[in-house]
């Protein structure tokens, strides 16, 4: 026979775990979205370097032109 003590404590359990349950299936959101987040990140970050490194020849072939012009 349990207590009503006991009956409290053990309602008491079940809505911290279910409470529990649910933080941890927003941080599991949390976590897949900054997932995504980072992947498009990183993407981005690829075009840029890929922009970076044309800009770079192209700058560096206008130099050459303008050397042999000059």
């Amino acid at each position: 026979m349990m207590t009503n003590v006991g009956m409290f404590d053990e309602i008491k359990k079940i809505d911290e775990i279910k409470t529990l349950k649910k933080r941890n299936k927003e941080l599991i959101d949390i976590s897949k979205k900054h997932q995504k987040l980072i992947g498009e990140l990183l993407q981005e970050n690829k075009i840029l370097k890929e922009d970076i490194d044309r800009l770079t020849e192209e700058r560096d072939n206008f130099e050459i032109l303008a050397k042999n012009n000059g």
